[in-house]
């Protein structure tokens, strides 16, 4: 009878043998937003790194009996996708487990999580770590970091419990030590934030290396919070704002409102105060002061997350077409059922001229981001507004190209620039020697039609093959 020792031994021996096996990608065309197109390429991956890159034939490649071997003949390899604007506990009932198998088998082997309270992420965390080969990449910002009164504080219809409150008495660099400590990548502020607190959490956040993305809080002016070291924006939220005719105008009207006469909670009072703003704004637009805006986020190198999918949730109801409403059935059946119902019902209501007004300015602002060299960042909302998790993203790239993005620039957005906010682009968003094995091949060439990154052949996540 062997001991448990000599079994050990022998396991520990098996499992080094299996992890020093390589993967080789045979004759594939590799694109990536980097460098020009390469065909007939073989890349070999050993674990979780992209160990060589040969032409095909090349003397070089050594390929043993137990490595496995992709012919990517005719086929297309791209870096892994990131859906950069998620949250993963916005809706329980869709569980995470069910989230992450639907981004890998999209090709999405990154995420950013966009604010959730920890204490709901923690089994998500905990099961990304505990399940490393069959989880995307998670990358989170924790709580909304909000004022008074905060909007995502739980107990109103739509509005869970994504944030916390903070003010001008909170010890803003023990809050920022505490959320390092629970694992956080980067901060997200929120709009009820009175400037002096964001402009001093944002002093904090630049001490302790970390990236503090934004929606720009109602009481500031937008240039102020890029003076104040911000490192970007979701959903172009309240830019229309500040590129408005009468911008100092309506600033003072907010400061106004935002005194909260009526007591108001935060998701009513933001909503007020947005209802009375926004289409005012967008039908009093300054061009030239609007451009100015544009350089000076590009010259301060703030990324933008335009979530053009939920931006025009209203206005193109994707939930009203059949196919997809078939990617529901990936879901659970509880939020299968719900969303079916809803979309079937709202697919019912008009097109608002407000919604149509709202998907033009944002196609207009992409483009002009894209035309003045603002780094745009690829990211959904899901599950919001009925966008399953890992379909959502194709959909977001395919209405950057509609903004006026070509397929490569769409595909930069999903792979380097989401690494470069994370300071990571040495490590990930290309296809380089060194890198990350993460992976998608495809039957079909994105750079003819964007659409094809859904024509999914393979996804390889941290060197493993996935189902």
């Amino acid at each position: 009878m062997r001991s448990p020792f000599f079994l050990l031994t022998l396991f520990i021996f098996l499992f080094s043998l299996q992890a020093s096996s390589g993967i080789i990608i045979e004759n594939a065309t590799l694109i990536d937003a980097t460098a020009s197109v390469r065909e007939n390429m073989t890349v070999v991956l050993q674990g979780d790194e992209i160990r060589s890159i040969e032409k095909s034939g090349s003397k070089n490649i050594t390929i043993e009996d137990k490595d496995t071997v992709i012919d990517a003949t005719g086929k297309f390899l791209i870096p892994g996708l990131w859906d950069a604007h998620v949250h993963l506990t916005f809706i329980p009932e869709l569980d995470y487990e069910t989230a992450y198998s639907l981004f890998i088998m999209n090709g999405i082997t990154s995420i950013r999580d966009t604010g959730a309270a920890l204490r709901k992420l923690q089994p998500a965390i905990d099961f990304a770590n505990e399940n490393p080969h069959i989880t995307p990449r998670l990358f989170f910002s924790g709580p909304l970091i909000d004022g008074n009164p905060r909007v995502y504080k739980g107990g109103e219809p739509g509005f869970p419990e994504l944030s916390i409150e903070v003010n001008e008495s909170t010890d803003l660099e023990a809050l920022v030590d505490e959320l390092i400590k629970e694992g956080v990548s980067f901060l997200k502020t929120y709009e009820m934030l009175s400037p002096g607190t964001f402009i001093k959490l944002l002093g904090i956040a630049k001490q302790k290396n970390l990236r503090v993305t934004s929606h720009i809080p109602l009481s500031m002016d937008l240039i102020d919070a890029v003076d104040a070291g911000l490192g970007g924006m979701q959903h172009i939220r309240n830019l229309d704002l500040a590129c408005a005719e009468n911008a100092e105008e309506i600033l003072v009207q907010r400061q106004e409102l935002l005194k909260n006469l009526d007591l108001l909670p935060g998701s009513a009072l933001r909503s007020k105060i947005h209802q009375s703003q926004r289409y005012a704004a967008l039908g009093n637009i300054d061009d030239n002061r609007c451009n100015k805006i544009i350089k000076y986020l590009a010259t301060n190198n703030v990324f933008q997350t335009p979530t053009l999918t939920i931006n025009t949730v209203g206005s193109k109801r994707f939930f009203a077409d059949s196919k997809w409403q078939d990617t529901y059935k990936l879901l659970p059946s509880e939020v299968q059922k719900s969303w079916l119902d809803s979309s079937v019902n709202l697919s019912q209501q008009p097109v608002s001229k407000n919604n149509k007004m709202f998907q033009d300015w944002s196609f207009k602002i992409v483009s002009l981001f894209n035309k003045h060299g603002v780094k745009i960042i690829a990211g959904t909302d899901t599950p919001i507004g009925f966008l399953t998790p890992g379909f959502s993203l194709h959909k977001e790239l395919e209405l950057l190209v509609e903004a006026g993005l070509t397929p490569l620039q769409a595909l930069r957005s999903a792979t380097i620039t989401p690494a470069e906010f994370f300071n990571l682009e040495n490590k990930m968003g290309t296809i380089e020697t060194g890198k990350y094995a993460d992976l998608v091949i495809l039957n079909s060439s994105p750079l003819e039609d964007i659409k094809n990154t859904q024509d999914i052949y393979k996804v390889i996540l941290k060197g493993r093959i996935q189902n």
